[in-house]
């Protein structure tokens, strides 16, 4: 226990400088918003919104919906895949709400499917929810996620997807219960036991689509995600996990602070062996169609999944 404590006190002093600032700015043009979603389309494009289309957020003005339970702390974890250019751009491939109970400790992972038909604000463009870190950043992201269900996030942290083989590798793997077809598709040996995989595999796996589509890829990033926290919380390798911890750093932006962070080091000890994940929208409450820009996406019951959003996190109910 002593060695996890220094493990993560090591790793709140790093982690408490956020890196991303916003500000506010004008609305923008239609000609600008008609280039944005050109760009978006273009899934060549990693870097697809100008910076100077980009949409400012206040820290201030995130939409947060007052009267929630406050011991219940939102945090939106967002994964992106921006390969060598700068955090906080592009589409998110992840959106996961962590929840985390500052009084008992309890956690909970709440996954949204990436493709999600909502309104974007300010100028309630309609799009792919994964979008909205491409037209504003975290900050829009959380504004975006606030508004469609009623939440009261604040938080967020980001990280590159390209940049969890490194950090996988420092950790020495992470263990994972694969099928049988997961296996053959990451190259890894099938087992009825979990299996040992290094980063490039890890990275692989969650990445994996034709099995069934983006609900069981939401899933699979649990279980990674779960996998990696348990491993550094266990504290069996100080150097190890240090090393890896350093790593993510590189790879990941946040606009907690070190008093918030502090705030859950008790949570996360008493709190992760327990941890529940659940994906969104839940079955029945969507179906997929094509928008008017000829896109794929998933439309979903707006009041129905905010609802199931609100009992799983603050009372625990699955959908």
């Amino acid at each position: 226990m002593k060695k996890a404590i220094s493990i993560i006190l090591s790793f709140l002093f790093f982690f408490s400088i956020p890196l991303f600032v916003s500000a506010s700015r004008d609305m923008l043009t239609e000609s600008e918003i008609s280039e944005i979603l050109q760009s978006l389309e273009d899934n060549s494009q990693e870097f697809p919104v100008a910076e100077k289309f980009r949409i400012k957020v206040d820290p201030g003005d995130l939409s947060v919906v007052p009267g929630l339970d406050e011991d219940w702390l939102n945090i939106l974890l967002l994964g992106t895949d921006t390969g060598s250019y700068a955090l906080n751009y592009g589409r998110t491939d992840t959106m996961i709400i962590l929840s985390v109970n500052r009084v008992s400790g309890k956690m909970r992972l709440s996954s949204l499917v990436r493709d999600m038909y909502v309104n974007i604000p300010p100028h309630n463009l309609s799009n792919r929810i994964n979008a909205a870190n491409a037209f504003g950043g975290p900050l829009l992201a959380v504004k975006t996620v606030n508004e469609t269900f009623g939440l009261n996030i604040r938080h967020y942290v980001s990280i590159n997807f390209n940049g969890f083989i490194n950090v996988i590798n420092k950790l020495g793997g992470v263990e994972l219960l694969l099928s049988r077809s997961e296996a053959q598709i990451v190259g890894a040996v099938y087992s009825e036991e979990p299996v040992m995989l290094n980063g490039e595999q890890a990275l692989n796996y969650v990445r994996i689509r034709e099995l069934d589509n983006n609900f069981g890829r939401n899933e699979r990033q649990r279980k990674l995600l779960s996998s990696m926290f348990n491993k550094v919380l266990s504290g069996n390798d100080m150097k190890q996990s240090m090393s890896a911890l350093t790593e993510t750093l590189k790879h990941m932006d946040t606009n907690l602070n070190i008093n918030d962070l502090l705030t859950l080091i008790i949570p996360v000890f008493t709190g992760m062996e327990s941890m529940d994940t659940c994906g969104f929208p839940a079955q029945g409450d969507w179906q997929f169609k094509t928008s008017e820009k000829s896109q794929s996406v998933i439309v979903f019951d707006k009041e129905a999944t905010a609802r199931k959003l609100h009992d799983y996190i603050y009372k625990g109910i699955l959908p």
